[in-house]
């Protein structure tokens, strides 16, 4: 067993002290108008990060330990080498079905009725769930009963039951889900939008459908966990009131049991993207308004310009203060609402997506006005008020992104999932500082395309009309359910 102990990220210690430096600003001010001016705010805390320790097993499990004694609970995440990226075209969706039914169908030796019993009478939780890139298993427990209902929580990891029942209640309420999915507008526009970036046969842009259901065994499930769940595709944080001599020999005696298996390797395909233009419509006749995404492929976590492009996002459509808000809503009046973002993925490139809810007959003039304030980034330099507000705005609000010690500890074993460094999170806090207006301008420059931007409409066909005509030749997108 190796054992060591590492600092863990600074987010606390220097989020809390950052925030305070605005706050003693805002009671330095003369009162005027304003009477929050006048109010005297206490200093706040100092809050200093309890050390992490690392240790690994013998099978390949590695631990991570954080004490915190504020509540007599303990919660432990398993992270989980896996994903829906594994799974073949043919059976979409089977990972949905592995992580709902581990839980919900309890295990071999803790069938779902007694499990749920025993963990309702200790208000104890245990979870599970598989997305696209990984798996996560979770239980949070009082203190007292971790050691007790610790072998409970391994049986589900390593001998789930998935009883036909419950593997068929789950894809009934996947079937449900199918049977609505074209009824929200917002949903139609992403699923759609995602396909037209990524490409209709992209494993990035597939769906669950009828077939692919229908296409999944109780055979294929089993086969799904054994793979997955074995020790070499694990990582677990612990977190709680606890002694780290004690908890070490738990968790030993514990996980030990688990076969190593082999190490997942997940393969994400790369993207061969070409910056096109194209104007797109789903014709959706029970609405009045018109949900707009326009973009193209964006770019990966790693890329050294990613603090840039995190401020210049901040700039466009961070909240009331950004362009977007502030011209297309504020001084235009032509969106319900506004957004935008330029997506850095940490497997494969995400998407640069603006996007509007407006009324039918404005839906011409709001994209005409997203797609100024993205050629208005290129074209001319933020102002200092802009770049210093936004990034004292990004700086003080990463705090909200990690309210607990358990939410620090899984951002970092978050970071050495992906295979990012240890010191991301104080990286980027360093690189944001240091962003200038020339840097916001250059990145807008170097990765926004806004003459080559796929452009999809959700709305009424009737009440929109022939004004995207100008942008092209309209494309009519089939959003029909295959097999409904």
């Amino acid at each position: 067993m190796i054992s060591k102990k590492v600092p863990l990220l600074a987010a606390c210690i220097f989020l809390t002290v950052n925030v305070a430096g605005p706050v003693a600003a805002q009671s330095a001010g003369t009162p005027g108008d304003r009477p929050w001016e006048s109010f005297e705010y206490p200093e706040i805390n100092n809050f200093e990060m309890p050390e992490l320790e690392i240790f690994e097993l013998e099978n390949g499990i590695r631990f991570y330990l954080v004490e915190d004694r504020e509540l007599p609970l303990i919660d432990l995440t398993v992270l989980v080498r896996t994903g829906g990226i594994q799974v073949p075209d043919d059976k979409v969706g089977l990972q949905n079905l592995v992580g709902s039914v581990m839980r919900s169908g309890g295990s071999v030796n803790y069938p779902d009725a007694v499990l749920n019993e025993m963990l309702e009478n200790r208000a104890a939780e245990m979870e599970t769930e598989i997305g696209f890139s990984s798996g996560s298993a979770r239980m949070n427990v009082l203190a007292d009963d971790f050691a007790e209902l610790l072998p409970v929580f391994i049986d589900l990891l390593v001998n789930p039951a998935f009883p036909d029942g419950r593997l068929e209640l789950a894809k009934t309420q996947q079937r449900s889900s199918i049977a609505r999915r074209n009824d929200d507008q917002g949903a139609v526009a992403n699923r759609e939008f995602q396909r037209l970036v990524y490409g209709e046969g992209s494993k990035y842009a597939r769906r669950i459908e009828y077939a692919t259901l229908d296409n999944i065994s109780r055979e294929d499930v089993l086969a799904f966990h054994q793979k997955a769940f074995v020790s070499r595709n694990m990582m677990i944080g612990v977190t709680g009131d606890f002694d780290p001599s004690e908890m070490r020999r738990l968790l030993t005696q514990a996980f030990s049991v688990i076969p190593a298996g082999d190490k997942s390797e997940l393969e994400f395909p790369a993207i061969d993207y070409v910056f096109e233009s194209g104007i797109y419509f789903v014709n959706k006749p029970d609405v009045n308004q018109s949900y707009v995404l326009l973009g193209h492929i964006g770019g990966m976590r790693d890329s050294p310009d990613y603090a840039a492009l995190q401020v210049m996002n901040r700039v466009l459509s961070g909240g009331f203060s950004s362009r977007l808000m502030q011209v297309v809503r504020s001084e235009l009046g032509l969106a319900y609402s506004v957004f935008g973002n330029y997506g850095s993925g940490l497997y494969f490139p995400g998407s640069f997506t603006a996007g509007v809810m407006t009324q039918s007959e404005s839906t011409a003039a709001a994209i005409d006005a997203i797609i100024a304030q993205i050629k208005r980034l290129q074209d001319e330099p933020i102002t200092h008020d802009e770049l210093n507000g936004t990034r004292d705005q990004f700086l003080n609000t990463l705090v909200f992104q990690y309210p607990s010690i358990s939410s620090v500890l899984r951002e970092r074993m978050n970071n050495d999932y992906a295979g990012l460094p240890a010191d991301t999170f104080e990286q980027l806090v360093a690189q944001i500082q240091n962003v200038t207006v020339d840097d916001v301008q250059a990145v807008a420059q170097r990765y926004l395309q806004p003459d080559n931007i796929k452009i999809l409409v959700v709305g009424n066909v009737q009440e929109v009309g022939d004004q995207l005509a100008r942008f092209g030749e309209v494309q009519m997108l089939d959003i029909s359910i295959p097999g409904l």
